[in-house]
């Protein structure tokens, strides 16, 4: 969870330019680890022939994975959106082209009629390229909109496949962990109940004001999002992992 710290009103404008600076970069940079990384992740890995694919070689694994998303395809479906659906194989092809979203949540404030969208500029969602994101997912709950079928089941099945392979993918989290980039697997339950989002956080540290400051600012913008900030006073204090690790072999 994003910790809080109070600031003045008149520091916030600062803090944010600041703080696009740094996450301008850090995408940047993520962005380009990922594009690099995309051969091994592909999704035929985990699902095999039970997606449609030019390949007809069968993969070690994909029938336990295919159920494993199934059932878990099942339950979102239902309990989170209130929708019946039914996987038939093969799947329609997923696009082995990797998307990033920031990680996003919402949460209501005192004096605002509506929950704010929170997004934060060190963490991201990786998943497979799908017209459809958390970003609009929320939105939508927010609005008090239908959840619709055509848009929702690619969304679950992408982030359901990416999650298989990460999960079984430890030599990758290792390489993302090296690039500065901590894995983790997170739901969003008042969302979409435990639908599993690969999330990476960069070891840039960040902070949301207090919620006073961010719903005043709100009702003056209008606006109904509110991106957290980079700390950059804790930018000096960042550890240097492999300098750790190596004073922690020579001790």
């Amino acid at each position: 969870m994003t910790p809080v710290r109070e600031i003045q009103f008149e520091d916030l404008s600062s803090l944010r330019d600041q703080s696009k600076k740094v996450s301008s970069l850090l995408s940047e940079d993520l962005h380009g680890y990922v594009k690099t990384l995309t051969t091994l992740c592909a999704p035929r890995k985990v699902l095999g022939e039970y997606m449609q694919s030019a390949s007809r070689d069968k993969v070690i694994g994909a029938e336990k994975n295919f159920s494993l998303l199934e059932e878990r395809y099942k339950s979102v479906m239902r309990d989170a959106f209130g929708l019946s659906a039914k996987l038939s194989t093969p799947l329609s092809a997923i696009h082995n082209k990797l998307s990033l979203t920031p990680w996003s949540y919402s949460q209501e404030l005192s004096g605002l009629s509506s929950p704010l969208l929170f997004s934060t500029p060190v963490r991201w969602v990786l998943g497979y390229d799908c017209s459809y994101d958390l970003v609009g997912l929320i939105s939508d709950r927010i609005g008090g909109q239908d959840m619709r079928y055509e848009e929702v089941s690619p969304f679950v099945i992408r982030a359901l496949t990416i999650w298989l392979l990460i999960e079984q993918s430890p030599d990758l989290q290792n390489i993302l962990s090296g690039l500065g980039y901590e894995v983790s697997i997170e739901t969003l339950p008042d969302v979409s109940g435990d639908l599993p989002y690969v999330v990476l956080t960069s070891v840039v540290p960040a902070f949301r004001p207090q919620d006073s400051l961010v719903s005043m600012v709100s009702q003056l913008s209008g606006g109904s999002t509110f991106e957290e900030l980079v700390d950059i006073d804790g930018l000096e204090g960042m550890a240097f992992d492999l300098k750790d690790r190596l004073l922690g072999v020579l001790a």
